[in-house]
């Protein structure tokens, strides 16, 4: 059977006023009769100040009670105050739990461990003024989700956009949205690929386009490789680099672009991407898909290895100069479509990471 608790935790100051109800006193007239002065009595009756020994003997000889129930009227108030602030504090920490990663993201800002004070962080975080997580649960988000037979956390995915959305204020582009020129760079991204210095040098041709981009680690229970949307109406994309790999990071720009300019009408969503599982019944995704499918010459890689049982290196860097694109693009073409092992052609696909240092958040 449960256990209830008292909706309203009364404290001896209650039974107090009952019994200066009972006789037709007034505050004054205790005070009076107690030698205390009628502050002292006020913060008898409000519960502020505690029941001494010296105090439960007054009102026992006043009332007509013994001295251990004026005892324990008060101890017992102090000890319901004290588990109904415990109580209170678990909820809080419970409800943080719930929707954030707390103990990764304590790694990544500054989110202390007492309660009061992380709840304060926490609604500085979202730039709300009560702890009440309604507005995710309402967010309207395009998520594709990850296939691997985890536990995909939506909520822990928007905090990952959150911390995104909290970089927004510093090394911003001073370009305008540009949609021209943006258009002329995904077309470009082939020869970016391929040459020396390319993702450095179309980053900032991205920035002159007025895009944000970041590199922030995805969460736990996320498993994104990248998202994009638009805050106050500029464009934001975001690299998680959970893979860190040449193919990746290309393919997951591309895509991402692929919302910007496919979906500027959709500003109020969040595409928050994993490349592990292509949801093709979503429309927008298949359309970001296809648009970065087309600009990575998916289609020209499969018809080069239509008759090829083993994919040699040396094979890989001919189409990669044919089609002016990076080897680890051509190589993660083929993986992806079960064409040539995982285990393979790591020479073409070297880390991105290490270049993404000045935007990494």
């Amino acid at each position: 059977m449960s256990k209830y608790k008292p909706f309203i935790n009364l404290g001896p100051g209650d039974t107090i006023r009952e019994e200066l109800a009972h006789y037709g006193w007034e505050q004054k007239d205790l005070a009076e009769i107690m030698g205390l002065s009628e502050k002292h009595v006020s913060h008898l009756l409000n519960n502020k100040a505690p029941i001494t020994y010296e105090t439960a003997c007054q009102l026992a000889k006043i009332f007509k009670q013994s001295t251990q129930f004026w005892l324990n009227l008060d101890a017992n108030f102090r000890q319901r105050l004290q588990e109904s602030a415990k109580v209170k504090e678990t909820e809080a920490r419970a409800l943080i739990y719930r929707y954030m990663p707390v103990r990764e993201l304590r790694e990544r800002i500054k989110l202390p461990s007492k309660t009061a004070a992380m709840v304060d962080a926490v609604k500085a975080f979202w730039n709300i003024e009560t702890l009440d997580f309604a507005f995710l649960e309402k967010q309207v988000v395009c998520f594709r989700k990850s296939n691997q037979g985890k536990a995909f956390n939506p909520f822990y995915a928007l905090t990952w956009v959150q911390l995104t959305r909290n970089t927004l204020h510093t090394n911003l582009p001073k370009a305008k949205d540009n949609r021209t020129r943006l258009q002329k760079l995904a077309d470009a991204l082939p020869e970016y690929s391929a040459e020396e210095g390319g993702v450095l040098n179309f980053l900032e041709e991205l920035k002159e386009c007025g895009v944000v981009f970041r590199q922030i680690d995805h969460f736990q229970q996320t498993y994104a490789d990248g998202a994009s949307f638009f805050a106050d109406g500029r464009p934001v994309i975001v690299y998680a680099a959970r893979y860190d790999r040449t193919d990746n990071f290309w393919f997951t720009i591309a895509h991402e672009l692929g919302h910007i300019l496919l979906h500027e009408s959709d500003q109020g969503l969040v595409f928050i991407d994993s490349l592990d599982n292509l949801d093709l019944t979503n429309k927008r995704e298949r359309e970001a898909d296809d648009f970065a499918s087309d600009k990575l010459k998916n289609k020209q890689i499969l018809s080069e290895f239509e008759n090829a049982q083993r994919p040699s290196s040396a094979r890989i860097q001919i189409v990669s100069q044919q089609l002016g694109i990076a080897s680890g693009i051509v190589a993660g073409c083929l993986q992806h479509n079960q064409k040539a092992a995982w285990t393979s052609f790591h020479e073409f696909k070297p880390a991105i990471r290490p270049l993404l240092k000045d935007f990494a958040r």
